[in-house]
């Protein structure tokens, strides 16, 4: 008998490849996508050592980390950011010295139009040039040998200042022209303008800049960039500069991509990794993040790498961020919106630059899975995301929510959230339909947008502040 099975189970198990082979020709097997890469845990343990940092240095600490914080969506409340303001001030010279106290009003949430009787947007439009080039210096000055006008960056900071404060760039185009008007053969740049070797941090500066200006990833000079970068592009993911593998190099073409809408965690992958989870490789257990690797902690590379996490979470250049919470030129105050939900009532609350009004939703929040969950278009409304934003697709049971360049995408049972089609990590629970309305988690959607949110356990209130 067992002669006769063998031949038997031979033709078997050809036919059983045969099958296979058939079903992988006609249904190829995918490979696995790459995960979304979770900057959250990163994010929050960097603000903590740099608050830290202050406590124990007793001294306000770079600018730069103020701004940091403020796009990880710190209240700068309580810190020594204003103090930093005031000592920015006394020492501004150049340009650049201008912009980055523009920053820093703005993380903390003072009028750069008006601070201490001087008018510092103004004088940053003040500072352009005939030919669009904002001035290395604020006296329209250069800082060549001969007085010339050298600087890359000068004229970067004094676009991203101006369109974070939500002023009017005086020559726009003239602006953009002389970025792209610099740009080298191979796509990158340099800080200085009379050097012609590549600088991969210039060229993710400039294209921060050339994003504020309008340009998107379609755009000749952004695709020569990023065909640029992804030449340098190292096996782990990540950039040198200087020789060297650094975390401040990726930071740089993380927020130049998301400036321009390329998602550095799934746009610019390598066999070793993505520019999101190499900067991340560079972070130290205190949560600061080193320079080069083997190093110790260095305030630089962590407020960068700060901030370019927290364009990660948000899809959205920090610049940008900034410019929502700015107060407009003219020096009108904006209060921002103030949201209140409270489980088991249907009346919520809404705040608009101070003016209060009560709602009705026809249905309750709730709690599931130790989140609040509220109505879809009760959510969306308060979040000041119009009619017009709020779609629902039956054939794929999905929600899509699109606001100020931000479309969010959440499909019902499903936990993978999608920011401007860019995959986050998985939410720990998923829409639901209730009562016959779905349901959405209301933080992870207030986050996306830009919001902060906090939740008051003996009220059972969740607060949204944008």
């Amino acid at each position: 008998m067992e002669r006769d099975k063998k031949p038997l189970l031979q033709k078997k198990s050809v036919l059983s490849l045969i099958i296979t082979l058939i079903v992988l020709i006609a249904f190829p097997v995918r490979a696995p996508a790459i995960q979304a890469v979770d900057v959250k845990p990163a994010m929050d343990r960097a603000v903590n050592y740099l608050l830290a940092r202050e406590k124990e240095q007793d001294r306000p600490l770079a600018p730069w980390s103020y701004v940091a914080l403020a796009a990880a969506g710190k209240n700068l409340a309580g810190t020594r950011a204003g103090q930093s303001c005031e000592l920015q001030l006394a020492a501004a010279r150049s340009t650049a010295d201008y912009c980055l106290l523009v920053f820093t009003l703005l993380a903390a949430g003072e009028n750069p139009s008006d601070y201490r009787g001087q008018n510092l947007v103004e004088k940053i439009q003040s500072a352009q040039l005939p030919g669009g080039k904002f001035a290395d210096n604020i006296d329209g000055s250069g800082q060549g040998d001969s007085g010339e006008q050298i600087l890359l960056n000068a004229h970067v900071w004094a676009v991203l200042a101006l369109h974070a404060a939500g002023a009017v760039i005086p020559e726009a185009a003239k602006a953009r022209q002389w970025i792209i008007d610099q740009q080298h053969d191979d796509g990158s740049f340099n800080w200085c303008v009379t050097e012609k070797t590549a600088d991969v941090d210039s060229t993710g500066m400039a294209i921060m800049a050339l994003g504020a200006l309008g340009e998107r990833k379609d755009s000749p000079a952004v695709q020569k960039a990023y065909a640029y970068l992804k030449s340098v592009q190292e096996g782990d993911g990540g950039f040198s500069s200087w020789g060297a593998a650094n975390s401040e190099s990726s930071s740089m073409v993380i927020g130049g991509l998301t400036a321009v809408g390329i998602d550095p965690a799934s746009e610019m992958n390598k066999p070793g990794g993505n520019p999101v989870s190499a900067m991340m490789g560079f972070q130290l257990p205190d949560g600061s993040f080193a320079h080069i690797k083997g190093t110790g902690p260095n305030e630089m590379a962590t407020q960068q790498a700060l901030m370019a996490l927290s364009d990660v979470y948000y899809g959205k250049s920090l610049y940008a961020r900034l410019r929502e919470k700015s107060r407009a030129p003219a020096g009108t105050v904006s209060a921002g919106r103030k949201i209140q939900f409270k489980v088991g009532s249907k009346d919520y609350e809404v705040q608009v630059d101070g003016q209060g009004r009560v709602e009705q939703a026809d249905a309750a929040p709730f709690v599931e899975g130790g989140r609040v969950f509220v109505p879809v278009r009760y959510l969306a409304l308060a979040l000041g995301i119009p009619e017009t934003g709020i779609r629902w697709s039956p054939s794929d049971q999905r929600v899509i929510l699109t606001n100020d360049g931000i479309t969010l995408t959440l499909t019902l049972g499903g936990d993978i959230m999608y920011v401007n089609g860019a995959a986050r990590p998985p939410m720990d629970v998923a829409p639901v339909i209730r009562d016959g309305r779905t349901c959405l988690p209301a933080r992870y959607v207030a986050e996306s947008f830009g919001c902060r949110v906090s939740w008051d356990e003996t009220s059972q209130t969740v607060g949204i502040t944008r």
